[in-house]
């Protein structure tokens, strides 16, 4: 009878499993593309003062600044040019890391109709949950920030699109992208990834008052567990412009037009 060898040569020991940056790294890495977000505002808010003080030579510069962290035009700027940078340096500081692919790191993973349909009714109900609490403790459904936002918006359909679709995808990918991937790999594991991201998730909106902010780190953890479950940061993009979209309608019917 023939015996076969088994060529043990085809399984290298020395392969690694795919690994990301760690955990300081990744923080490393996170405070440089908040560094730039930061740099990137301070520059257009000084080019959007002095545009607003050359066509109105009376404007109080101080008082226009301290309203630009709700300025609906301002903000869609900063959105459409912060997106591609933190976008940009989230795929760069994923692509030098040698051991692990874009595509892994970014948990670019396509996923079926069901997981989309099964994470937007999950969706839906906290969002209902949510509104149902806000009023319960008295609170507007619809903020100061996006009343405000909307009247300075000058040109909604911008600001909509900076809203519902450059939003999503640069915080997701920065958040539910890059970061997760570095924290769940570290020690902080899995569940660790999902709280620290909806934390810097939640500072990120600071313009919001104490009970919103609460709200944006919950829904941070709903993101969180949907990126974990389905290893994909497709489910979680498509739901934040979902909530975007649905935060949206609710103020074009207040306002009675879009």
């Amino acid at each position: 009878m023939e015996v076969r060898k088994i060529n043990t040569n085809s399984v290298n020991p020395d392969v690694k499993k795919p690994t990301p940056w760690g955990f300081w790294a990744t923080v490393g890495f996170s405070c440089v593309i908040a560094v730039v977000y930061l740099l990137a505002g301070i520059i257009l808010s000084i080019v959007f003062v002095a545009a607003a003080k050359v066509l109105n030579p009376q404007l109080d510069i101080m008082i226009f600044a301290q309203s630009l962290d709700s300025n609906g035009l301002f903000l869609a700027i900063v959105s459409f040019v912060v997106a591609p940078l933190a976008i940009g340096l989230s795929v760069l500081f994923a692509k030098i890391r040698k051991s692990i692919t874009i595509k892994e790191y970014l948990s670019l993973n396509r996923t079926g109709w069901k997981q989309f349909a099964k994470w937007s009714l999950i969706l839906l109900i906290f969002t209902v949950c949510s509104d149902a609490l806000t009023s319960v403790l008295g609170k507007p459904i619809i903020s100061d920030f996006m009343v405000s936002a909307y009247k300075t918006a000058y040109f909604t359909p911008l600001l909509w699109l900076a809203f519902i679709i450059a939003a999503p995808l640069y915080e997701e990918i920065l958040f539910r992208g890059f970061m997760f991937k570095g924290f769940e790999n570290s020690r902080a594991g899995p569940i660790g990834a999902v709280i620290i991201t909806a934390l810097a998730w939640s500072a990120l909106h600071i313009q919001y008052d104490i009970l919103i902010i609460a709200n944006i780190f919950a829904g941070g953890l709903l993101l969180g567990w949907a990126r974990l479950k389905t290893n994909s940061i497709y489910i979680p993009i498509a739901m934040h412009a979902m909530q975007n979209l649905m935060a949206t309608i609710a103020v074009i019917i207040y306002f009675g037009h879009v």
